[in-house]
């Protein structure tokens, strides 16, 4: 097969192939997806490679260099302070390997951006819709296979609804569901409000039946956001629409209250838990926090993640920047956080172009709070796609300065 950039981009189908194989896990056990998502990763980098998509040209894509490599330096110490190499092995393929898509979101062009979101959206609807109609069935044979995995304690149709757990869990569901969100905002954005409105609001739907706090949260949010960017900063749509939306959600929650104000209920108790949950997590991160090896290298990559779990004692295991912290140190955490500043603030002054970029990076930093968004392989790609979307958008913005100042010489 001729890997050329104007032939097939591995990267736009890598979502829809991995869902795929997700739900098949339902029919074999033999199937493991996340082989799948590492071979796909593996072909992808080359894919970069070849087509000579990897950039260097800018202070982002510096210190998106740094970050890459000292990840993989750190299995150097990772081994020496007494973790297995499948361990480091093992994150990297998850974690690190991942950061391929931030090339892809670099190079990838402006026209071919639409596209890739969506076949994403395509592939979070998959899933998505396939797991509600699970959700409503409840056959046996799928609360069996939910139990066999680890995803409920209990084979039984009133625990397996208390999340919608599709075949992925509820963790991720609800996090593909919000940037799924802001991937639609991107189609509304390019649309000028006339595409995608539906898509955010389907999306929006399956975040909060995931009932994680964490991605109701930013799913209202997102709503917010894309709301103060199509009728107050960039002026899309006239006012009285926005008046018409407001309406419609007051209406469509006074239903709710009406017809099931369990649910109500249920979501309410669950958003009010949230300070408490995070409360509780925090004494597992100062814990690993005071048991570093070393505060300015870190442990190593995987060092304080599930894969270690059972060989040392202080695990981070919901806490994807408290993760980082104890895996990168002081050095490698520096490097993450000056790139995600330099993001912030560079982007927002070329908002038109990377809104849902910066949203995707924004809800992911803010979810990492209390999750391990940063060590799986359904989360990490669209993240790194975001930050690389943002870095090339940045560049053009530096490069048109570069050539003005060269004509007034």
């Amino acid at each position: 097969m001729e890997l050329k950039r104007n032939k097939i981009r591995l990267s736009e189908w890598y979502y829809l192939i991995v869902m795929i194989g997700y739900s098949m896990t339902l029919v074999s056990g033999k199937v493991r997806p996340g082989i799948i998502a590492s071979a796909l990763l593996i072909l992808i980098a080359g894919q970069i490679v070849i087509n000579r998509d990897i950039r260097l040209s800018g202070t982002i894509d510096c210190l998106m260099a740094s970050y890459l490599i000292y990840n993989l330096l750190s299995g150097v110490w990772c081994v020496y302070y007494g973790m297995p190499v499948s361990v480091f092995l093992g994150e990297f393929s998850t974690a690190a390997l991942t950061m391929v898509f931030y090339y892809v979101g670099r190079s990838i062009a402006d026209e071919n951006v639409d596209g890739f979101y969506r076949k994403y959206i395509a592939a979070v609807l998959l899933i998505g819709l396939f797991g509600f109609l699970l959700y409503l069935w409840a056959p046996q044979w799928y609360l069996d296979y939910l139990l066999e995995y680890g995803y409920i304690s209990k084979a039984d149709a009133p625990t397996m609804r208390i999340r919608m757990i599709s075949v992925i869990g509820s963790i991720l569901m609800g996090y593909l569901a919000v940037t799924a969100m802001l991937a639609s905002a991107h189609i509304i954005l390019n649309s000028e409000g006339k595409k995608g409105k539906a898509l955010l609001f389907i999306n929006c739907f399956l975040a909060f039946m995931s009932n994680q706090r964490s991605a109701m949260v930013v799913a209202v949010l997102v709503l917010v956001y894309v709301n103060y960017l199509i009728f107050f900063v960039f002026h899309m749509l006239a006012k009285k629409y926005f008046v018409m939306e407001c309406a419609g959600i007051g209406a469509a929650f006074a239903g709710l209250c009406i017809v099931y104000f369990r649910a109500v209920l249920k979501i309410y108790y669950r958003l009010v838990s949230l300070p408490g949950a995070i409360g509780q997590r925090s004494d597992s991160w100062v814990s690993a926090a005071n048991n570093m090896k070393n505060i300015w290298l870190g442990n190593g990559l995987g060092a304080n993640g599930h894969r270690a779990a059972g060989i040392q004692p202080y695990i981070v295991a919901d806490g994807g920047l408290a993760k980082v912290f104890c895996e990168m140190g002081i050095i490698g955490t520096s490097i993450f956080i000056f790139m995600m500043i330099l993001l912030f603030k560079k982007g927002s002054r070329k908002l038109l172009f990377c809104a849902a970029e910066l949203g995707i990076v924004g809800i992911t930093l803010l979810q990492c709070i209390g999750s391990n968004m940063l060590e799986f392989q359904l989360s990490t790609p669209i993240f790194w796609f975001a930050v690389g979307r943002c870095a090339s958008v940045i560049a053009q913005d530096t490069l048109t300065v570069r050539e003005q100042k060269r004509g007034t010489l």
